[in-house]
């Protein structure tokens, strides 16, 4: 097992350029935190969002090497002494392991631990060209797997998430490859892989709780899931990737909610009309696209309706999903207690966002609710930090919608119209 030391988890994203010349690898960190303390992940899922396809890293083996996709001409480098890095990895049983020897010559191949335990030896001549040796791992380890031929040495880092243990590692040599073996083809397409430019989305859990959230890694990164310390995920959903954008679930008594407002369009200054134009377009407070990747996007009810009256249209949801109706949100407040108390129980706790005092916020139902403000008709933002405005998807008349509002100073929630042409937060409710 891992010395103590090695308590944060962290994931390298290791990758080389199309012909393996020596780029510099890609090294993403990952930690979790709940409630402000450490929080020791159990797993984190990835996906790729380029590619469609996922692995799963389980604590503590939460290495991952990967070469890019269209890696398939090993013979097309300098005539160096090279090891390259076994596909996929971790491994589960065993991995095959490809070196290059320019000229003929003894290789020595010592397998360790990190402690620095070896746990496997080679040595022996061998003639120039492509060798293959197939390693068996003891157990969930990670391993160095360092190559000495004629004064150059070459590693990688092998890591295993092997469930059941075995009684020790083997180091099998396979013998020569007359012809590269392609890392990745068009037979690995299960296989996870990766691409520069290729974003990923990132799924950590720790105990019952989960989060998520994406990006497109190019440099090293150091990332850490802020898990919440209220509400679970939707079973079976803990995230949904949506244009562009991942949202977390929450379910609440019967309903599972995005835990996010929307941020989904194309952002105009709030002095133009919202308008049917084929294009989803958003507001984000003061023309400022900084607030809309905290607090969402701010829509026009027609705009957020994408231009029907239909009660619980699925409007600029994604599908599967739709905006809560006025009786739904009325279902959500009685849950919570009703809309006396409702309106603490779904804002944020503290003052990062919310103005103090903040009154009555515990966001003991998950919801997370963030103080938006809103657009006016005459293109005017208003409250930030002070008040959350959610739309409906029921008309009151044909010019006004119900809403709900929380304030920053009342852990209530007030239910009343309001005229459509506002720009306010968005949130979804499964189907």
């Amino acid at each position: 097992m891992k010395p103590k030391i090695f308590t944060t988890a962290f994931f390298l994203l290791l990758f080389a350029s199309s012909t393996l010349g020596q780029r510099s690898a890609i090294s993403l960190s990952f930690t979790g935190t709940a409630n402000g303390q450490y929080a020791q992940l159990s797993k984190i899922d990835i996906r790729n969002l380029n590619e469609n396809c996922d692995t799963t890293l389980y604590w503590p083996d939460t290495v991952l090497s990967l070469i890019p996709v269209g890696t398939n001409d090993l013979h097309s480098f300098s005539g160096e002494f090279q090891v390259f890095q076994n596909v996929p990895n971790p491994i589960r049983e065993n991995t095959k392991i490809l070196l290059y020897l320019p000229e003929s010559g003894k290789v020595t191949i010592d397998v360790s631990l990190l402690s620095g335990k070896r746990v496997a030896f080679f040595s022996q001549e061998l003639q120039r060209g492509y060798h293959s040796f197939l390693f068996t791992p003891g157990g969930a380890e990670t391993y160095i797997f360092t190559a000495f031929g004629k004064a150059m040495k070459k590693s990688i880092k092998i890591v295993s998430s092997l469930v059941q243990p075995s009684s020790g590692c083997i180091l099998t040599y396979n013998g020569a490859e007359n012809e590269p073996v392609p890392l990745k083809s068009a037979e690995m397409s299960g296989e996870f892989t990766f691409s520069v430019g290729d974003t990923l989305r990132f799924i950590g859990y720790y105990n019952t709780l989960t989060t998520a959230f994406q990006d497109t890694p190019t440099i090293n990164k150091s990332y850490t899931f802020n898990f919440p310390s209220t509400g679970i995920s939707c079973p079976g959903m803990p995230a949904v990737n949506y244009m562009g954008q991942t949202y977390n679930t929450v379910q609440i008594g019967s309903q599972c909610w995005f835990r996010e407002n929307l941020n989904v369009g194309t952002r105009i200054d709030g002095i133009q009309g919202q308008t049917d134009n084929g294009i989803i377009e958003k507001y984000c407070y003061n023309d400022s696209t900084e607030n809309c990747a905290i607090y969402g996007g701010l829509y026009q009810w027609n705009e957020m309706m994408q231009y029907v009256i239909t009660q619980g249209a699925q409007g600029i949801c994604p599908q599967g999903w739709h905006l809560p109706t006025d009786a739904e949100w009325t279902t959500l407040t009685d849950y919570l207690g009703g809309e006396n108390v409702a309106g603490g129980k779904m804002k944020e706790v503290g003052t990062a966002h919310w103005l103090s005092p903040n009154t009555g916020a515990t966001n003991s139902s998950g919801f997370t609710a963030l103080p938006g403000g809103y657009r006016d008709d005459y293109g005017n933002f208003y409250d930030l930090s002070t008040a959350a405005f959610f739309w409906s998807s029921s008309q009151y008349n044909v010019f006004n919608a119900w809403l709900r509002y929380l304030s920053y100073d009342y852990e209530g929630v007030f239910r009343f119209d309001y005229s459509t042409w506002t720009g306010v937060s968005a949130r979804c409710v499964q189907n």
